[in-house]
C-alpha cells in the first residue's frame, strides 16, 4: 500500500509573496521617484545607476507602499472590536503567595486578561499583517541605508508619517489624505532626488534646497487631487488638479522656461476638456484613467525643467 505524501522539511520560518495591486492608476510613488531622479540631473547610463534606481523603486513602491497599505487597513480596528471565542481563552494563573482579591492578584489578573485578549483577538486576526508591517519597515530601512544617508533620513521620516497615520486613524478625512499625499507623493519625489543628487553641493545654498521642495510639494498636491477625484469629491479634486498645474506652469515661466511652461499648459488643457464629462458622469476613476497620461507627462516635464 502506497504511503500518503507528506510535505518535505524545509526549516523555514516565514513565507514572502509578491503580487500586483491591480491598480489602473499609475501616478503614484513609483512615478514620483522617477520624476525626482530625473530632476536631480544625476542619472547616467551604467549598472550602478540602474541598480540604485531599481532598489529605490522597490523601496518607495513596494516596501514603503506595503507599510502604508498596512497602517491604513481597517483590520486593526476590526481585530480590536471583535471579541474572541470565550472557549479559547486560557484560565488565568495566579501569582504565588497572593490571596484572591489582593492588589497583586488583581494586577496580575488584569495583565493576564490583556495578554489573552491580544493573543486571541488581535494576533489571531492581524498577526500576519503585523509581521508584514515589521519586516517591510525593516527591509525599507536596510534598502535606504544602501542608497545613502539622504534616503535613510527620508525613510525614517516616512515611517514617522506612517505611525502618525496609524495613530490618527479616527481623524478627519482631510488629515488622512494630506498624510497620504506627503507619504506617497512628496516624499517619494524627494527620495528620487536625494538618491541621485550631490547632497554636499546642496547644503550651502538655501535656494537649491528650496527648489526640490517646491517641485515635490506640487507633485504632492497633484496626488492629493487624484485622491479627491478617486473618492468622488469631483469639484474640489478637479479644481485642485488645475491649480497645481497652473502653479507649475507659472514657476516654469518665472524660471525662464516658457516653452516647457507652454507644453504643461497644453497638457492641462487636454485634462480640462474632459472635466465637463467628469461632472456629468460623476465617476472620478473614469476621468483619471483617461487623463493620467497627460498629468504624468506634465510632472515629468517639470522634472526635466528642474534638471536643466
Amino acid at each position: 500500500m502506497e504511503k500518503p505524501r507528506t510535505e518535505s522539511v524545509q526549516g523555514r520560518l516565514l513565507n514572502l509573496e509578491a503580487r500586483f495591486t491591480g491598480s489602473q492608476i499609475w501616478m503614484g510613488p513609483g512615478w514620483a521617484l522617477l520624476c525626482g531622479a530625473v530632476a536631480s540631473a544625476g542619472l547616467d547610463i551604467g549598472w550602478r545607476t540602474l541598480t540604485s534606481l531599481l532598489l529605490a523603486l522597490l523601496l518607495v513602491d513596494s516596501l514603503l507602499g506595503t507599510v502604508w497599505s498596512l497602517v491604513t487597513s481597517d483590520r486593526w480596528a476590526l481585530a480590536a472590536r471583535t471579541g474572541g471565542n470565550p472557549g479559547q481563552k486560557s484560565v488565568p494563573s495566579a501569582l504565588p503567595y497572593t490571596l484572591p482579591g489582593s492588589p497583586g492578584y488583581r494586577l496580575f489578573h488584569s495583565l493576564n486578561e490583556r495578554a489573552s485578549r491580544w493573543r486571541y483577538n488581535l494576533w489571531s486576526r492581524a498577526g500576519s499583517s503585523l509581521l508584514s508591517l515589521i519586516f517591510s519597515a525593516l527591509f525599507a530601512l536596510v534598502a535606504a541605508a544602501l542608497l545613502g544617508e539622504g534616503s535613510l533620513l527620508l525613510t525614517g521620516v516616512a515611517l514617522l508619517i506612517a505611525a502618525s497615520r496609524f495613530a490618527l486613524s479616527g481623524s478627519r478625512e482631510i488629515i488622512r489624505l494630506a498624510l497620504a499625499s506627503c507619504f506617497l507623493g512628496g516624499l517619494a519625489w524627494l527620495m528620487g532626488y536625494v538618491t541621485f543628487s550631490d547632497l554636499a553641493s546642496l547644503s550651502g545654498d538655501q535656494g537649491l534646497i528650496a527648489k526640490p521642495l517646491l517641485w515635490a510639494a506640487i507633485y504632492a498636491v497633484v496626488f492629493h487631487a487624484y485622491q479627491l477625484l478617486s473618492g468622488e469629491d469631483l469639484t474640489r479634486g478637479a479644481t485642485l488638479l488645475n491649480l497645481a498645474q497652473v502653479a507649475a506652469a507659472a514657476v516654469l515661466v518665472i524660471t525662464k522656461q516658457p516653452i516647457l511652461a507652454g507644453v504643461v499648459g497644453l497638457l492641462l488643457l487636454a485634462q480640462m476638456l474632459l472635466q465637463p464629462s467628469l461632472l456629468s458622469t460623476g465617476e472620478g476613476l473614469w476621468y483619471l484613467r483617461r487623463v493620467q497620461v497627460f498629468t504624468m507627462a506634465a510632472m515629468m516635464l517639470m522634472a526635466v525643467a528642474a534638471a536643466i
